[in-house]
């Protein structure tokens, strides 16, 4: 999950996650040093470092560049005590952070293994939704892998560098969704990160998931839109109920024509299936809105 801020990318990630998980999916909703929302979405306390049930079949976890490093070490190291004295001594401490990119990476890291932990002969999660970081950090953290194997000589570290760009790389296992707003500041940067994903990484979007619209209540021609023009008309006559309610509807269909004008140049200019999620006015969003919204998904993605 790609996209800039602001534009509700961890909601839509929410119920991305929250479809998947109904349709019987063990679903990892995955999160990075992030300030967590997806606790309050689904009634929790916010989420950690560990993995967390929200409800049937979902999970997440909002993991940190230390807390991804000191699995990556246990993993390859097996035991806490030279985990210990491995990792966590000042020279190893200043050395890794000295390293640029490295706890994108180990964070990257993670993700990936989650897409192949396994339990026996069973993998444990169907998917994983990464929400990512705002657009910028999101393209650094991707490009790791391919400096990694552009640079560094062979061994442990490109090997796995070259399986999480074959990851990355393979449409049958990964889609790289993009979430947006039709407007002009999030609908430019999302043909520029998509632009730059494709150049750079060979990643093409997915699907582009336009979020927060308003909706079209007043059709050219409807019985609501010869109401607000003949309210327009009169507007001097109107007492003031009827003057805020048509101030109000004005504004709502030019802010409608505003989105239209967006979506036409996300359309022609990215050329990738468009989802389109509304507005949804709440001061919180709760577990209903997040299931509103993932049974649109479910419905045009599917």
């Amino acid at each position: 999950m790609v996209g800039k801020g602001g534009v509700g990318r961890s909601t839509v990630a929410a119920a991305i996650a929250s479809a998947t998980a109904a349709k019987g999916r063990r679903t990892l909703l995955y999160e990075a040093n992030a300030s967590d929302r997806f606790g309050e979405f689904f009634g929790h306390k916010p989420v950690g470092t560990s993995i967390t049930k929200l409800r049937e079949n979902l999970f997440a976890v909002n993991t940190t560049p230390a807390a991804a490093l000191e699995e990556y070490g246990l993993m390859v190291l097996r035991f806490r005590s030279i985990y210990k004295l491995v990792f966590e001594n000042r020279i190893t401490e200043a050395f890794i952070k000295a390293i640029p990119g490295v706890e994108d990476y180990a964070l990257l890291g993670k993700a990936w293994f989650h897409t192949k932990e396994r339990k026996g002969d069973k993998a444990v999660w169907d998917t994983v939704v990464f929400d990512m970081a705002a657009s910028g950090h999101s393209l650094s953290m991707l490009r790791i892998p391919w400096a990694i194997t552009q640079t560094v000589p062979d061994g442990p570290l490109t090997r796995d560098a070259k399986e999480i760009q074959r990851l990355l790389c393979d449409p049958e296992r990964t889609a790289v969704v993009m979430v947006t707003m039709a407007e002009d500041m999030p609908s430019n940067e999302a043909i520029d990160l998509s632009k730059q994903m494709h150049d750079h990484l060979g990643l093409s979007t997915s699907q582009l998931i336009v979020n927060q619209l308003y909706e079209d209540r007043f059709p050219e021609g409807s019985p609501q839109d010869q109401i607000l023009s003949a309210l327009d008309a009169s507007a001097a006559e109107l007492g003031p109920a009827l003057h805020a309610v048509r101030a109000h509807a004005l504004q709502y269909r030019s802010r409608r024509k505003l989105n239209e004008t967006y979506l036409a140049r996300l359309a022609k200019t990215l050329r990738t299936p468009q989802v389109h999620l509304p507005r949804i006015f709440a001061a919180k969003l709760g577990g209903g809105d997040i299931d509103r919204l993932a049974k649109t998904l479910h419905s045009e993605m599917c």
